[in-house]
């Protein structure tokens, strides 16, 4: 376990990294991603963040505050409906053309809204809790290669501090059949698997995949402003992965405390978004690459975690609030479990042939 006093001690040093460090925080407009957003900009050098949502009035509000917090920093939002790929890939490409490399992609994009398709015949929920977010991903990776400091990749799902704020899973009309219990305790596996196959492209970048503690206040409103048309079919874009579900685990670290605040959220997640206690699997020069160096922080060593195969080090991490590796409650075994089935091959193999299908191409 990381204690709170060892993040916020590390926090403290980020400004020790490279100044100017380029971050993307998609759903940074409220919560969790707001959060870690302002904490980010408090504690970097000369940070330039860019930052995705939907609202103007809560961007002009959160540009005010990032400037009162950092006033070296430089702040820009992008509204986009990413519920759409070509929205996505439209975002992808305006940050392509103004920056050359990417330190930090903090992803916390989620709904609320369920039953609907896009107009992209996706599932709503699945189109911005998965299919958007790996988007973001496959864009954006060779930026984040690029980088000769800090190369991250922040997921946070399966945040239960509130119903209506909730990133959580894919939605049970995902994958008919499954129960919704059933759906949120085995719902990480499939983020994680896709995980997985973008570290296998990109082994010197680091793959967290962050499950936070409930925190107050959770009040966003993530409703769509012209919800789509389409009405969801009975069959799934995700049937592919449908085995995932059959049997019930242990979902990763679910804390039984009282919900934190949420700039303790932001606080934390900020340290798993910048320690080098997460790893790349290898590069160039991991040590350069993976962070705030984990030297002794409030009289205690911070140990490198361990990945979802059980291995320290190993590049793809599950995260839960305390900073520890998920590697208990069975995780490691029904990912390997998964692994052994080429279930991360053949959802890959379906997810790219979304892609394919909505925009023509793997990745802009």
């Amino acid at each position: 376990m990381v204690s709170l006093q060892q993040m916020q001690a590390s926090n403290a040093r980020i400004n020790t990294l490279a100044p100017g460090l380029v971050a993307v925080f998609v759903g940074g407009t409220s919560g969790i991603g707001e959060a870690t957003m302002k904490e980010f900009a408090k504690h970097a050098s000369q940070p330039r963040i860019y930052f995705v949502g939907r609202s103007d009035e809560a961007a002009a509000r959160i540009t005010i505050e990032l400037e009162s917090l950092n006033p070296g920093g430089q702040y820009n939002f992008i509204k986009a409906d990413i519920s759409l790929l070509r929205n996505v890939d439209n975002v992808c490409l305006d940050i392509q053309s103004r920056e050359s490399l990417i330190n930090l992609l903090f992803l916390t994009s989620g709904t609320a809204v369920t039953g609907i398709d896009t107009a992209e015949s996706l599932h709503y929920h699945t189109a911005v809790t998965y299919y958007s977010r790996i988007r973001f991903i496959s864009n954006l990776l060779p930026l984040l290669q690029r980088a000769t400091s800090l190369r991250r990749v922040v997921t946070v799902f399966n945040n239960h501090s509130s119903k209506a704020n909730n990133a959580s899973a894919l939605h049970s009309h995902s994958i008919p059949s499954a129960p919704k219990t059933l759906l949120s305790q085995q719902s990480f596996a499939i983020m994680t698997l896709a995980l997985e196959s973008l570290a296998f492209e990109a082994p010197d970048v680091t793959f967290i995949h962050s499950f936070p503690s409930p925190f107050l206040p959770a009040t966003s409103n993530n409703t769509p402003a012209e919800a789509p048309q389409k009405k969801s079919p009975k069959t799934s874009p995700l049937m592919l992965v449908r085995s995932v579900f059959l049997k019930p685990v242990s979902t990763p670290q679910r804390p039984s405390s009282p919900p934190i605040s949420i700039i303790e959220a932001g606080e934390r997640q900020l340290f798993i978004a910048t320690s080098a206690r997460y790893p790349a699997k290898r590069g160039g020069n991991v040590k350069l690459t993976a962070g705030v160096g984990i030297e002794s922080e409030a009289g205690e060593q911070i140990t490198v975690a361990r990945g979802t195969d059980g291995e320290e080090g190993s590049g793809v991490y599950l995260i839960g609030h305390e900073g520890n590796g998920q590697s208990g409650n069975g995780t490691v075994a029904v990912l390997k479990e998964l692994r052994e089935k080429d279930m991360v091959r053949r959802l890959w193999l379906h997810t790219v042939s979304e892609f394919t299908r909505i925009t023509g191409s793997v990745f802009v």
